[in-house]
């Protein structure tokens, strides 16, 4: 049965009326004394855009005004020791996640939504500079989320070089899978690369090309999309911006 990935926005507009009156999160406010780093990553083929909304104590408010495919973007939010998250679909508001979890003080996190309408799935990785780093100014950390509607086990290459064992034969994430991955693997390759995704049978799944990885960067690396003409495979790049290391601090 073929998926219908068109818009029904009409729908989504009205959710997203109906939810105003909650108010938004927006970057433009003053920054509260305590707050998080939060990241969300759309993932998610099967709406034109979803709906973030946030409960840091005052209610649902969003977080958005909907996120579309493949989009990755930033808040600084209040932090909250049970902050409440919920996603919503374009697709006649249908409710996708509704979460819980801990948002720290000056900590930061990146909330990861892929999946289908009837199997959706999300996690939230607490993102930290790697343990045990003598000089994090001389490195940059990895880390790599198969988030593709694919049976495929797939590997990722940085260039030439041969891929670490964390990046080499993953299946589609789980929360579990992803919670044990979340670490990001200091490397001293920096410079400018080609990403390479392969299958286990070598076959090159997708390429991106001009990837800047600086000393000091902390990239996530996710593969996306089903292999489709609507939606083909594709390297989805977050940089956590707040975890970059400068000389000094």
């Amino acid at each position: 049965m073929e998926t219908n990935y068109l818009p029904r926005l009409p729908l989504f507009i009205g959710l997203i009326g109906l939810t105003l009156f909650a108010g938004c999160i927006k970057e433009e406010e003053p920054a509260p004394d305590v707050r998080s780093g939060l990241a969300v990553v759309n993932s998610f083929l099967e709406a034109q855009a979803i709906l973030h909304r946030l409960d840091v104590g005052r209610g649902l408010q969003q977080l958005n005004q909907g996120q579309g495919y493949r989009g990755v973007d930033y808040y600084a939010v209040p932090s909250y020791e049970s902050c409440r998250l919920e996603i919503i679909s374009s697709n006649e508001g249908a409710q996708l996640v509704d979460t819980t979890f801990a948002l720290e003080e000056d900590k930061y996190y990146t909330s990861f939504l892929f999946g289908t309408e009837a199997a959706p799935q999300h996690f939230v990785t607490n993102d930290r500079l790697p343990a045990g780093t003598e000089d994090l100014k001389s490195i940059a950390g990895l880390r790599f989320f198969n988030l593709a509607e694919s049976t495929h086990r797939v590997t990722l290459q940085v260039a030439t070089a041969e891929p670490m064992a964390p990046f080499s034969n993953r299946p589609t994430e789980t929360p579990a899978t992803a919670k044990a991955a979340e670490e990001f693997m200091p490397t001293t390759q920096t410079g400018t690369h080609v990403l390479t995704i392969r299958d286990e049978e070598g076959t090159q799944l997708a390429r991106r090309t001009g990837v800047a990885l600086d000393p000091g960067d902390y990239l996530t690396v996710f593969l996306t999309g089903n292999g489709n003409e609507a939606a083909p495979y594709y390297i989805g790049i977050v940089r956590h911006r707040g975890l970059r290391y400068e000389a000094g601090e």
